[in-house]
C-alpha cells in the first residue's frame, strides 16, 4: 500500500506543482508581488520538467 501511495503521489506531483505554481503566479501578479509571481513561475517550470522526465522514463523504460 505504501508503494502504491508513493507511486500515485509521484505521478500527481507535476500536476500539483503546475496548479500551485499557476495559482501563486496569478496571486503575485494580481497583488503586484514580483517575488511570489517568479516563485510560482518556477514551480510551473519544475512541474513541466518533472512531467517530461516521468514521460520519457515511462516511454523508454530507462533514462
Amino acid at each position: 500500500m505504501r508503494r502504491l501511495i508513493s507511486f500515485i503521489v509521484t505521478l500527481l506531483m507535476p500536476l500539483i506543482l503546475i496548479g500551485g505554481g499557476g495559482a501563486l503566479t496569478g496571486w503575485g501578479i494580481t497583488n503586484d508581488w514580483a517575488t511570489v509571481a517568479w516563485i510560482g513561475a518556477a514551480m510551473v517550470v519544475a512541474g513541466v520538467v518533472w512531467g517530461l522526465f516521468l514521460f520519457l522514463w515511462a516511454s523508454n523504460g530507462s533514462l
